[in-house]
């Protein structure tokens, strides 16, 4: 009989820092912050009416479920075998279109430190694309080594956010201080103009919630936590707090230092930095907070790749997925043969995308960024979808409470407000994903494309169930 346990590596202070380094995302504050003040109220929006049913719903099931594999094994006990798949299938590939779309950040950001002289590598395809497959695959050693050690590498990596968050609202307060703000705050401008820039503004939204998504991370490796059913609750709600300070303090802080039509999304974060560095004489700060980054951002990698592959894991010995993929390492006590599995496909489908920008079709690093990154969450918010059905589902066929577990507030008035909430700002992500980004030249090819490939995905998951489970 094939043995299944798992060594229990995660304590609190380690959930916490997964959950900083594995789903905040300071290019979410640069992004953000291109509406100007507006972003200010849509990133209140979005923790309110996305992070908060998001916690709440994964504090309760994980509380009573801490089961390897979190939003799939949920699905699967509310829906049956097929939904629980599709959920475990989108939320599996989304992190590889997820980890190259990251990787592509932190290679730009690791050539802040080297100033103008390597400012012609930021478009270069071919520094990029080796900076990507060496961050993947040192996920995967790392991820079949095991969370003992990737702990301690992901709690090193989260420096690469607390820091430069730090630094960036220290210097959105001394620009303030010294120089005035660059943008006027107002209490019109943080309401979305309603005029011909108001969808490119409100569909910006759905990105902010994306950068509260993945909360549910640890819920993924629910058997490596110790005591599971407190750790991960305050892990997410403790981590969602960080998270709501450094996105709205952030965005304010970015836009103090510059004003919103100059930020570039790659490096964003590093200008504004450097732009007030350079003004009190400490040009070199920049350079600073762009390795440092750059290092979050290879921390968040190894995060996810081993969360992630937890989910084909438990697929593998649901046998609805190659049974292979459920075997783990007899020393490390990791599913390796899911890791190097996700590890070949995330690099397939990086090469797929930088030889389709090669061909013309999206000649440039940010072209492929842009597709990497509305795909993710086209794709990614599916599970939330089952996430938020699933869990009255769940209440209702739990019975009375178990000593221990966490319940929402409230009975089931409270949990259908979290519920239909949650469902509700999902749904909308969804739809604003389908609006054309600034600069789009065909709104034809724009929706085809990414519907098509969407549903790609889906289908490609069906087919693949359907045929394990004949």
């Amino acid at each position: 009989m094939t043995d299944l346990r798992f060594i229990r590596a995660l304590g609190l202070r380690d959930v916490i820092l997964m959950n900083i380094v594995a789903v905040v995302g300071l290019r979410w504050v640069a992004r953000g912050a291109r509406t100007g003040p507006a972003s200010v109220t849509l990133w209140i929006l979005a923790c309110l009416a996305f992070f908060v049913p998001l916690a709440a719903a994964v504090s309760e099931l994980s509380s009573r479920l801490p089961e390897q594999g979190g939003l799939y094994a949920w699905t699967r006990r509310a829906f049956g075998p097929v939904h629980g798949f599709i959920c475990g299938w989108c939320l599996w590939v989304n992190n590889l279109f997820y980890f190259p779309s990251l990787l592509l950040f932190g290679a730009a950001n690791a050539l802040a430190p080297f100033g103008d002289s390597a400012a012609a590598l930021a478009d270069s395809r071919v520094y990029a694309t080796a900076f990507v497959l060496a961050g993947i695959w040192v996920a995967v050693g790392i991820g079949i080594i095991g969370l003992n050690t990737g702990k301690w590498l992901q709690n090193i990596g989260s420096a690469g956010i607390w820091l430069p968050a730090g630094l960036l609202i220290a210097a959105g307060g001394l620009a303030f201080v010294m120089f005035g703000s660059t943008t006027a705050f107002t209490p019109a401008s943080l309401v979305p103009p309603v005029n011909d820039e108001f969808l490119d503004t409100i569909s910006l939204w759905s990105a902010m919630c994306f950068a509260f998504s993945g909360f549910e991370i640890t819920a993924l490796v629910g058997q490596e936590v110790k005591r599971p059913e407190r750790t991960i609750p305050a892990g997410v709600l403790i981590g969602g707090a960080v998270a709501a300070v450094i996105y709205i303090a952030g965005s304010v802080s970015v836009l103090v230092a510059l004003p919103a039509d100059s930020l570039r999304e790659l490096s964003g974060i590093t200008d504004a930095i450097d732009r007030v560095g350079a003004r009190v004489g400490l040009p070199r700060v920049a350079g600073m907070v762009g390795a440092l980054i750059a290092m979050s951002a290879i921390a968040g990698t190894l995060s996810w790749m081993a969360s992630a592959a937890r989910v084909p894991f438990a697929a593998g010995v649901d046998r609805v997925m190659p049974a292979a993929l459920g075997r783990l390492h007899p020393r490390w006590r990791t599913p390796h043969v899911a890791l190097i599995v996700q590890g070949v496909v995330a690099t397939a489908i990086f090469l797929a995308s930088v030889s389709f920008a090669i061909a013309g079709a999206r000649p440039t690093v940010q072209d492929a960024y842009d597709v990497m990154v509305n795909l993710t969450i086209l794709i990614y918010f599916v599970p939330y979808v089952y996430l938020f059905l699933s869990l009255p589902r769940l209440r209702r066929s739990a019975g009375d409470p178990i000593p221990g577990e966490l319940r929402i507030p409230g009975g089931w008035a409270g949990l259908w407000v979290v519920a239909l909430t949650g469902l509700t700002a999902t749904m909308v992500s969804l739809a604003l994903v389908f609006v054309p980004p600034p600069g789009t030249t065909s709104l034809v090819n724009y929706e085809a494309s990414l519907l098509l490939q969407a549903l790609a995905v889906v289908g490609v998951g069906f087919l693949l169930y359907r045929r394990h489970a004949a």
